[in-house]
């Protein structure tokens, strides 16, 4: 870059930079990889502004960037707190993890499947103080990154934006570490929060239906974010003692979490690009995911991973009654999802965020 140029990549999220969470993760590896490239990487986000409500973060993130009184390179600014940086001077590039748009939609398509209400003041404010901000932001920002190719398209139909302004970027996987000889009886790992978009209720029917058969098998629950008691409680009584739950562990334990599972389930109802279906892919396990965007990126039905019906207990109950009987068939579909997921490494994959954004910055 020229030496007068400016190198400050201000990075606008409401979240803490950390290897602990999703978007915190994906944060912390472009920031080592902007910084390795001469950048500095300022982040704004819950510690510098507060927790404060959505709808305010975007303009209490401005003022604390009004008062540094710097001169960006870029704003790179997750999609809903776009408004006050776009057209503000230096290249505001919005990023998504999982357009809000698509977000709502599906949150109302399957409200009574997946056992969320959504309010009557949601359905009214939700669109008004957070959608409107997503939306001016994905229309008017110099460039958007996306995390799916069914966003790729939105962006462009949606907002009329060019191809060549918008990246179809990659979330990245850690080292796995070597698979254990199958237990018995097996082991079904869910690792994420414990919420109704996740589809945890899809996962306890299915478990149901299972017992109901006679087919026996262990569940750890994993970074649920509630207690014990809450997890339990939506599970049947003859099924809680199989049920092994873990609100958190060390970062550093993940990777034994999933070189444990004979079987990772993910039904939930959206997803950008989720890391644990990445990682959990790459350790080799038998991925059992419901049929979305965020999810269909990544599975070949039947290859690397099996896809089910949105909120589809039976679906998922005969997809897993199918690989716990079968050794050889996790096996086989852990196999190929790993090697899908070969040199996806977080060095690799923020190299490619980099790129793109020095590409914008010399256009």
């Amino acid at each position: 870059m020229p030496a007068d140029a400016p190198t400050t990549i201000v990075h606008i999220a409401q979240i803490d930079i950390s290897r602990e969470s999703g978007m915190g993760r994906v944060a912390w590896h472009w920031r080592q990889e902007l910084e390795d490239r001469g950048y500095t990487f300022l982040h704004i986000g819950l510690r510098e502004t507060g927790f404060i409500h959505p709808a305010i973060f975007p303009y209490a993130a401005w003022r604390r960037f009004r008062r540094l009184a710097l001169r960006p390179a870029a704003f790179l600014v997750h999609e809903p707190s776009g408004v006050p940086f776009v057209g503000s001077g230096a290249p505001a590039i919005v990023f998504s993890h999982g357009l809000e748009r698509s977000a709502w939609e599906a949150t109302l398509t399957h409200a009574a499947a997946s056992g969320f209400h959504v309010r009557t003041r949601s359905r009214f404010l939700f669109p008004l103080l957070r959608l409107r901000q997503a939306d001016f932001s994905l229309r008017r920002a110099r460039a958007v990154l996306v995390l799916n190719k069914d966003d790729w398209a939105g962006v462009q139909t949606r907002y009329g934006r060019r191809p060549e302004d918008i990246f179809l970027y990659r979330n990245g996987v850690d080292p796995a570490v070597p698979r254990p000889a199958p237990g018995e009886p097996p082991t079904v790992l869910f690792l994420g929060t414990w919420m109704a978009r996740k589809g945890t209720g899809t996962l306890v029917r299915a478990a149901e239906l299972l017992r109901r058969r006679g087919m026996a098998a262990r569940y750890l629950v994993a970074g649920t974010g509630v207690d014990e008691a809450a997890v339990l409680d939506a599970w049947p009584t003859e099924l809680r003692g199989s049920v092994r739950v873990l609100p958190t562990f060390p970062p550093a334990e993940e990777a034994t979490l999933f070189a444990a599972a004979d079987l990772f389930i993910l039904p939930s109802f959206f997803e950008g690009q989720p890391l644990a279906l990445l990682q959990a892919m790459s350790a080799g396990c038998c991925c059992l995911a419901s049929d979305i965007a965020g999810h269909r990126d990544l599975i070949a039905p039947s290859r690397s991973g099996m896809l089910h019906a949105v909120g589809d207990a039976e679906e998922l109950a005969g997809q897993m009654a199918e690989c716990l009987a079968s050794p050889a068939l996790r096996g086989e579909l852990g196999s190929v999802a790993r090697t899908a997921m070969a040199g996806r490494t977080w060095n690799v994959v923020a190299a490619e965020v980099a790129d793109f954004i020095a590409g914008v910055l010399a256009r």
